[in-house]
């Protein structure tokens, strides 16, 4: 029987600010969960990332030459999510760029019944706060500017979109529920595809 799993992921030190309930089936692999934290939380999906949880570390690039630590690792596109026995509010860290690293905390608050018919339907984002993350700088680097906003009331920051050729003016106080599942679905398969097939 394929589940409906359901996380809680917020960005490590804003919590309370910057986070997403996330729905996900169970026959999706660990990689695939990160790919959609990096579509909603507006990430440009171009650095590495792993997911710790319990003992293991899956990873985004399992290779002997890169690692020399590489029987650690567990490739994280071959797992699926339903071969790790996750248990209610058993708790996951995600790391994204080493260089500088952004850090999610992910917590599985449980599973519903996958109904039939419903497939295209998942990954799906059920609720959150906060716009997102911004690439090449750390989690508190980004509590500094989301601090920052809130000191002044607004933003003086510039990011790059997804696309690369333009910039946005980051504000995390602006989150539409709609519009980011739009921005999941449109992106999600793009950086699957970036990671495991695209350079």
């Amino acid at each position: 029987m394929t589940k409906v799993l359901t996380f809680k992921v917020e960005i490590e030190g804003l919590e309370d600010k910057i986070w997403r309930k996330i729905e996900i089936t169970d026959r999706r692999t660990v990689a695939d969960l990160a790919y959609t934290i990096l579509a909603t939380f507006d990430s440009l999906a171009y650095h590495l990332y792993n997911i710790k949880y319990k003992d293991n570390i899956y990873d985004s690039w399992v290779s002997v030459e890169d690692n020399p630590n590489y029987e650690e690792l567990t490739n994280a596109v071959i797992t699926k999510l339903s071969s790790i026995n996750l248990k209610e509010n058993d708790t996951m860290e995600m790391e994204y760029d080493y260089g500088s690293t952004t850090t999610f905390k992910i917590t599985y608050l449980g599973f519903s019944e996958f109904k039939k018919g419903n497939g295209m339907h998942y990954p799906y984002i059920i609720d959150g706060a906060g716009s997102g993350m911004i690439d090449d700088i750390t989690s508190d680097e980004l509590k500094d500017v989301v601090d920052n906003i809130d000191k002044i009331g607004e933003s003086n920051y510039s990011v790059l979109c997804i696309d690369g050729r333009h910039t946005k003016t980051y504000d995390y106080r602006k989150f539409d529920l709609k519009k980011n599942n739009l921005h999941v679905r449109r992106n999600f398969y793009k950086i699957k595809y970036g990671y495991e097939v695209g350079e």
